[in-house]
């Protein structure tokens, strides 16, 4: 699912006339009663189990800010494309997004591999990216600004107390491509910083769905607990399996995805229950702001809506927080958003205080390690305000203006 860069660069999306770069939004709205921002999610094929709940909640988002009154005096236009689970879709309907609905911001393209593919195009047209995916981590540059966990925020804080609670020996099973490979890193940081170990990292492809050898692999270890990091709709294969031996209740199973495809809704609570998993969202939050979000929600999208768990909650966070980097810097304007998120923006959403970091252009967020039971979520622990990752310094886009470079966690 990599796409390199030298693909990218050759292909005819990033390859558009240098006349045409820049940012292409500015006169488009300045005499307009609205502005159109984007949506890139995956609403059909095998990723919308991810991608239709996310642009709902944008959806929501959008029509929060219009009922009350809209920004800057001008209501937001909602432009959503189906990139019907294809790597492809994304820098195509990016570049549609920056020349033809002069979009003024971009939400989407969930994926690792998507996200890579639509990012550059985005940096090339200075369509701001609000990316609201949890994900790996490393994405360090100005035009991208990641509104939901990257990897130590979600990883480290269920790691901890996974090794204090669960015990030393942890097997990590996942699906292959590269974000369940770099959360693999963290595995051995963690086992490391924490006095554990780890069994084996074993990756199988997406399509995977006899997992009978891997199960024997795994009770051969003898581990403490698993990590599993199996993405998609085959994937949930392992769940039927592991419980029809028998192990659901010998060995806990941890998860930084579970949950994110709807898993506990689609799969039954005897192949489910007792799943840890953290995420900086459920909706069993119970808190007056989640609450109030959640009447809201419901009165507006309909009573009967699906589940929003920590993955779907992004597409909420990325259009409230450009929102109010667009308030405070009383502009829609690329340059004037990014100098808002750097100044430092506090806000107060359905998962709790979120505030904007300037250096990593991440965000500081609480993170709760929950658990389900009879298909409902149940606190265990909050890990209150998590500062993103600086890779060491590394990440800092305001003093390396120029800054693209990938990062990895340090093993």
């Amino acid at each position: 699912m990599n796409i390199s860069r030298r693909t990218l660069l050759r292909s005819s999306v990033a390859a558009s006339a240098a006349s045409m770069v820049g940012s292409v939004a500015g006169p488009a709205f300045a005499a307009s009663d609205s502005v159109t921002i984007a949506s890139l999610y995956d609403l059909t094929g095998g990723l919308n189990v991810y991608g239709a709940p996310s642009n709902m909640c944008t959806e929501f988002a959008v029509k929060e800010l219009n009922k009350a009154g809209g920004l800057l005096g001008k209501q937001v236009v909602l432009k959503a494309y189906d990139c019907q689970s294809d790597v492809n879709k994304g820098p195509q309907y990016a570049q549609q997004a920056a020349l033809s609905d002069r979009a003024v911001m971009a939400v989407g393209a969930l994926t690792g591999a998507a996200r890579e593919a639509t990012r550059p195009v985005l940096h090339r047209y200075k369509v701001p990216y609000f990316y609201g995916s949890i994900y790996e981590g490393g994405a360090c540059e100005q035009n991208i600004f990641c509104c939901n966990t990257e990897g130590n925020q979600q990883v480290v804080p269920l790691l901890e107390w996974s090794f204090k609670n669960l015990g030393k020996k942890l097997y990590y099973i996942a699906s292959d491509y590269n974000a369940p490979r770099v959360f693999g890193l963290w595995n051995h940081v963690m086992a490391k910083r924490e006095g554990g170990e780890v069994l084996a990292d074993d990756y199988y492809p997406l399509d995977v769905t006899d997992f009978t050898a891997a199960i024997a692999k795994i009770q051969a270890a003898k581990p403490d607990f698993i990590h599993s990091c199996l993405v998609g709709g085959p994937s949930m294969s392992f769940y039927r399996q592991w419980a029809a031996a028998g192990m659901l209740n010998k060995i806990p199973i941890i998860s930084i995805i579970f949950g994110g495809g709807r898993e506990p809704e689609i799969l039954s609570p005897q192949e489910t229950n007792g799943i840890y998993v953290a995420y900086n969202y459920f909706q069993e939050l119970d808190t007056p702001q989640n609450k109030a979000f959640l009447a809201r929600f419901a009165e507006s999208m309909g009573k009967d809506h699906t589940y929003i768990n920590g993955e779907a909650i992004g597409g909420y966070t990325t259009v409230m927080l450009w929102a109010e980097c667009v308030k405070r810097a009383n502009s829609f304007e690329p340059e004037a958003v990014r100098k808002a998120w750097e100044s430092g923006i506090t806000w107060e959403g359905p998962g709790g205080t979120m505030v904007t970091d300037g250096p990593t252009h991440h965000t500081i967020q609480d993170v709760r390690i929950i658990r389900v039971q009879d298909r409902v979520w149940s606190l265990i622990e909050t890990k209150k305000q998590n500062p993103p990752n600086t890779y060491d310094g590394r990440c800092n886009v305001i003093a390396h203006p120029n800054q693209t470079e990938w990062l990895m966690p340090q093993t």
